[in-house]
């Protein structure tokens, strides 16, 4: 099976599309980072960084969001 994996791509100042991928399905969509306030100064590595710790995030509250609806339908 192959290895679980994140796909960004620039989309627009502090913005990226992505597919995130595993062997379960994928998900896709945009996330945006550090748009508000003065010019955003981090490397373009730690932008990145950035977008793929909000994407997890973003996993991780999805799947609570779902385990809760679960939980009251039973």
């Amino acid at each position: 099976m192959a290895a679980d994996k994140i796909v960004l791509e620039p989309d627009f100042r502090g913005s990226y599309k992505f597919s995130f991928s595993s062997p379960r399905g994928e998900i896709s969509g945009r996330v945006t980072v550090g748009t508000e306030g003065p010019p955003d100064r981090r490397s373009k590595a730690d932008q990145e960084q950035a977008a793929k710790n909000q994407i997890l995030a973003l996993s991780r509250e999805l799947g609570e969001a779902c385990a809760d609806i679960m939980t009251e339908k039973t």
